[in-house]
């Protein structure tokens, strides 16, 4: 009766892992998934403690190298994707013959002052104004 108790602990405990994991993170999801199987099959297998924990072990890598293997996919595609894809007129650096506007703003002046035990000279800074 002890088994049948362990059997379903361990079942919901995988369900409830697999189910914490976020979408997108398939080598966290992977090793859910593959601890709480792997813990089943260490249960039905051996019947112990250790083979429980071996499975666990077992399963869990072999979830972590297969969720891995599908995220490097993803990203793989992704990049590809965003190679193909042109460039828009929104972007962060200007391309070849392209001046970008200055943000609103204007320079003023700050007088050397002590800041930290510190001097500063007397310096420029660019302080933005709200549009």
């Amino acid at each position: 009766m002890r088994r049948g108790y362990l059997l379903t602990i361990i079942i919901a405990a995988s369900f409830l892992a697999a189910s914490c994991t976020s979408t997108g993170y398939n080598t966290q999801k992977g090793a859910a998934i593959g601890t709480g199987l792997g813990a089943l099959a260490g249960q039905i297998i051996g019947r112990d403690t250790a083979s429980t924990l071996i499975g666990a072990a077992v399963g869990g890598l072999a979830g972590v190298i297969g969720g891995n293997a599908v995220d490097q996919s993803v990203a793989n595609e992704r990049v590809a994707v965003a190679s193909q894809q042109p460039m828009g007129t929104a972007t962060a650096y200007p391309q070849a013959g392209q001046q970008l506007e200055p943000p609103p703003g204007q320079w003023v002046d700050v007088p050397g002052q002590w800041a930290g035990g510190r001097w500063v000279p007397s310096h420029k800074v660019w302080v933005p104004v709200n549009p």
